[in-house]
């Protein structure tokens, strides 16, 4: 193992001098973020997998090659575990089942591919990372510091730990390292020019006036008339649509927390129990209202002035006189020292502790030392909250503890259905664990269905193929607060075509629509190329009641008009020459004629506002434009070969 020492040199070893000098201009931007994330990624990572997960094993499955370079197994197996616990830690109510596992399978090796299209394109280019720039990052990780400072005897052990050398963990550091630097290298040279900036400043804040002439299609599609040969063409050319989706007959059961325990259930003996804990809750709420006399800590005549209340008191003076004389509170001394109603914990512990030791009103007790100085306490009166009758908390009594053993029961049988529900090949024995009826529910679909198969992650498991073919249970899925399922599938449908005959009636209600449409279409093409852009609107010829809607200054998200309609509007090339800039565009139950009337340029204060905060925007979206084609010409110019 190389020994692990600081040193010193140049910060960049590069292949080309343009390349060092972009290095070097962002380096102490980049590096201390960049170094940062790197090493705790690392850490956690091999933490988790060990060095193979990064690295790979040796005589391993290959399932790709990048260039001749293998992606073995191994790695894709440690990548698709990391990558779904990070799924499953970005839910807010982790669920399995809810993730796309070919999805992410494709993400992970897409992920994989283009982590080593990098660095082979760094090792090609010839970067490194100085051994100082390393050493730096290294001792820089917090992860290897004891008391603020960097200990080699940590670093060390820490790779060792994974069974690593030092110098693979550099080397993995660095390529690391190189990769987001060549990202932000990218991201940060793209800009956006003031001229370019400024033109899509314009556009943004452009309004447009339109006008809209909808016709509706029902009233067209019901005079159609189709032949046997259209609607058998029709179903012929769209078979796809006449598909019935795969559906499952399902049984399931349900935990219930609402239902394991009942207030009547609960034993007298517990609800008086608890009624008590109330009561004496209520009474340690007790408030006093006392009077005091202040003998300060540091007076002078300290310890005379408490003889001389001791005395007064002792004589018979009133209370309220001997405060208004001796006592250093001046907020209360003036109104014979009272306090004013006061709770256990308003005071200094020793105080209260006086205070609420008082049996009789009236009574005096001091001196008493506090942190303040010396006191002597009078309580003036009590008050506490008169505690209800049991009669008349008993029945919430009985809900709270009915509650509390609910929810505790329910973790109990959650953990336990969830063991049973593994281990068997029925509902029966969870069933009778839990105490629940078995229920069924024929014709389960995939996209959709009513409770308790609403809830998504239940479906998606009824339609896995352990579940679905195999026979097997689903998980617990709790479908909502307090309340598990566990189902099963008795009977699964697959996919069929449904014949033309079944479907006859839909198919002969889509061709009326399509021929409607193309009617329609047709009319407002030839009142589109009658129209002319000086001239007002034409009156409709078509359609029943069908009449012109105008619209005027609206801009590219306004809600005035509808999505399609609107971006109908700004996608139309403006009017020119006295000719109508017009487009037809169909809506779901209507087809519709749009002409644009103008296009209005906004004010220069508006466009010069827009582009300030335009500008920084762009020039990342440049950025990430081109770091994206910097990826793909890698993928392009490479051999990938996946097995």
């Amino acid at each position: 193992m190389r020994p692990f020492t600081l040193n010193t040199g140049h910060p960049w070893k590069c292949g080309h001098t343009g390349e060092r000098g972009m290095l070097q201009n962002i380096r102490e931007n980049a590096q201390g973020m960049i170094a940062k994330t790197i090493i705790v990624v690392l850490i956690l990572s091999l933490s988790i997998w060990g060095l193979d997960s990064i690295v790979g094993g040796s005589g391993e499955n290959e399932i790709a090659t990048v260039n001749g370079e293998p992606i073995t197994e191994r790695e894709f197996e440690r990548a698709v575990q990391m990558r779904r616990q990070q799924r499953l830690q970005e839910m807010d109510n982790p669920d399995s089942s809810r993730i796309d596992m070919d999805a992410l399978n494709e993400e992970v090796m897409d992920s994989l591919i283009r982590d080593e299209l990098i660095g082979q394109d760094i090792r090609a280019r010839g970067l490194e990372v100085s051994e100082a720039d390393l050493d730096r990052m290294i001792t820089g990780a917090e992860q290897f510091r004891v008391n603020g400072e960097f200990s080699q005897e940590r670093f060390i052990q820490a790779v060792r730990n994974q069974g690593m050398t030092v110098d693979q963990f550099r080397n993995m550091l660095e390529q690391d390292h190189l990769s987001r630097v060549i990202q932000a290298v990218i991201q940060g040279s793209a800009f956006s020019a003031p001229s370019e900036t400024e033109r899509v400043a314009s556009l943004l804040t452009q309004t447009r006036d339109f006008s809209v002439l909808q016709v509706p299609v029902g009233e067209r599609a019901e005079s159609m008339e189709v032949s046997e040969e259209e609607l058998r063409s029709f179903y012929e050319d769209n078979q796809k649509r006449f598909v019935q989706s795969e559906s499952v007959d399902a049984a399931w059961i349900t935990l219930d927390r609402s239902e394991l325990v009942a207030p009547s259930d609960i034993e007298e003996e517990a609800v008086r129990d608890r009624y008590r804990e109330r009561v004496e809750s209520m009474q340690a709420d007790e408030q006093r209202n006392a009077a005091h006399i202040l003998i300060r800590e540091g007076r002078e005549d300290a310890e005379a002035a408490v003889e001389a209340v001791q005395e007064g008191l002792d004589e018979g003076r009133p209370f309220a006189e001997l405060a208004a004389e001796y006592s250093d509170d001046g907020a209360t001394a003036e109104d014979g020292g009272k306090l004013g109603f006061s709770s256990r914990n308003d005071f200094d512990e020793s105080f209260s502790e006086a205070l609420f030791g008082i049996e009789e009103t009236g009574e005096v007790v001091g001196p008493v030392s506090t942190s303040f100085g010396q006191h002597f306490i009078k309580l003036l009166d009590t008050r506490s909250e008169e505690p209800p009758a049991f009669e008349s908390m008993e029945a919430s009594l009985r809900e709270t503890i009915a509650r509390e053993r609910a929810e505790r029961r329910y973790v109990e049988l959650s953990e336990e259905l969830a063991d049973m529900a593994y281990s068997e090949y029925d509902l029966e024995a969870p069933a009778e664990l839990i105490d629940a009826s078995i229920q069924t529910r024929d014709g389960v679909r995939p996209g959709q269905g009513q409770a308790p198969f609403d809830h998504e992650g239940l479906r998606e498991q009824l339609f896995t193929e352990e579940v679905r073919e195999e026979g097997f249970n689903t998980e617990v899925v709790e479908t909502g607060d307090g309340v598990s399922v566990v189902a099963r599938v008795r009977e699964y449908y697959p996919r069929e075509q449904e014949s033309f005959e079944d479907v006859r009636d839909e198919v002969a209600q889509l061709v009326r629509q399509k021929k409607a449409r193309e009617a329609l279409r047709e009319s407002l093409e030839g009142m589109a190329a009658d129209m002319s852009a000086d001239a007002g609107l034409p009156e409709p010829t078509i359609g029943n009641g069908a009449e012109w809607e105008t619209f005027e200054g609206v801009n590219r998200r306004s809600l005035q008009a509808r999505a399609v309609v609107r971006d109908a509007a700004f996608e139309m090339p403006a009017p020119q020459n006295g000719s109508a800039s017009t487009r037809i565009v169909d809506l779901p139950s209507a087809v519709a004629l749009v002409r644009l009337d103008a296009v209005n340029p906004p004010d220069s204060a508006t466009v010069s506002m827009m582009t300030s905060n335009l500008g920084p925007s762009l020039g990342r979206r440049h950025g990430q434009m081109a770091y994206q084609a910097y990826i793909e010409s890698l993928r392009a110019d490479a051999d990938i070969n996946r097995n």
